[in-house]
């Protein structure tokens, strides 16, 4: 642990005294703005008579100016808002136990996953708790500090281990909890998530659509869209009869964009009734048989960080690997027609217009 620990305050000093983008030097920055006008928000007292508008404006980006995608789960979080106020007033309650009352809002609190929890913890005690979301957990499993749970633990006894760890770290290279958030991005070169799916102004990748392309152009802006319809659709598809999409007691959505040590599954299930885990890559455009040594890699960390102390019955779980893509090449079939654990499916966008009847 010392020197896997040594190595990654090396690594985390390292961004924290680098050259950093406008976009991080802007988080790091909005920290005491943040700090000062949602930390009274989240009191024991003011939580229990929050409004709803006053909760929502916190998960948007534009105010929370930190985390983007937190806006997502309002519909669940204030479908009961006399519950949503409960659970706050639980959650950010000092005089309980971090790891009891973390687990006590998740479960009393629809959609109040990590990254939402965490983040507000951040806001109401900054010096105390850091940020559990898929991007400090990919980036603790990258330096090798992340820490073991017995199984089955809850959900506030996995966070309690976590955040010891982000509070040793922070401390070791003498920062806040809030600036060690916001370097996780820079730590590892594939701490992006969703490298094949990148959307909202994202460079291109090789092979996508030129933009007067206008028919290709159309099919791609639809294709980058695949991993959140399939996580949005989960049920609707034939995948969802033996394999559910991997969750965990405050990760509802823990298998969409699964963080590993060497990247991010686009999607992770498991089988509803046998001990097997599938990986799921989403490949558009032009796939060639780097995709197989991808997915491989992805399995390989599935056992080692997951599966090998999560099986239910039997001698060890069964790993198995699916690759979508829009076409397959030749090359993408060899690879993947010699490697029995590895699927290869292709899929169709179709989006057309049609003229409105005549009368109606």
């Amino acid at each position: 642990m010392s020197e896997a620990f040594e190595e990654a305050t090396q690594r985390v000093y390292d961004a924290l005294t680098g050259g950093k983008p406008d976009q991080v030097r802007k988080i790091i920055a909005a920290r005491g703005e943040v700090l000062e006008r949602y930390g009274p928000l989240f009191t024991p007292e003011n939580a229990r008579e929050i409004e709803e508008h006053e909760f929502t404006s916190f998960l948007h980006f534009r105010n929370n100016k930190h985390w983007s995608g937190l806006d997502r789960s309002i519909p669940h979080l204030t479908s009961d808002m006399e519950e949503l106020r409960e659970g706050l007033s639980v959650l950010v309650d000092p005089s309980k136990p971090l790891a009891k009352r973390t687990t006590a809002a998740v479960r009393k609190v629809k959609g109040m996953g990590k990254a939402t929890a965490t983040a507000i913890l951040q806001v109401t005690h900054p010096e105390e708790c850091g940020v559990w979301n898929s991007t400090s957990e990919h980036g603790l499993k990258a330096l090798g500090l992340w820490p073991r749970f017995e199984r089955g633990a809850a959900f506030g006894e996995r966070y309690d281990k976590i955040n010891a760890r982000l509070r040793r770290l922070a401390e070791a290279v003498e920062t806040d909890l809030w600036t060690l958030d916001a370097l996780w991005g820079l730590i590892d070169e594939e701490t992006q998530p969703s490298p094949n799916l990148q959307i909202d102004g994202k460079d291109q990748e090789v092979g996508d659509p030129a933009p007067e392309d206008t028919e290709a152009a159309a099919r791609f802006g639809l294709e980058k869209y695949l991993q959140e319809f399939l996580r949005d659709n989960w049920a609707t598809t034939e995948l969802a009869q033996e394999w559910a999409l991997y969750a965990e007691e405050g990760e509802p959505e823990a298998g969409f964009e699964y963080p590993v040590s060497v990247g991010y599954i686009d999607l992770l299930a498991r089988h509803r009734e046998e001990d097997r885990w599938l990986v799921i890559e989403l490949k558009r455009g032009e796939s060639t048989d780097r995709t197989v040594g991808q997915v491989l890699r992805y399995m390989g960390a599935v056992r080692r960080e997951l599966a090998d102390g999560a099986e239910r019955e039997g001698e060890g779980a069964s790993i198995e690997g699916l690759i979508i893509a829009h076409e397959a090449t030749d090359r993408l079939r060899y690879a993947a027609g010699e490697v029995l654990s590895v699927d290869l499916q292709v899929y169709d966008v179709d989006f057309r217009l049609h003229p409105e009847p005549s009368g109606s």
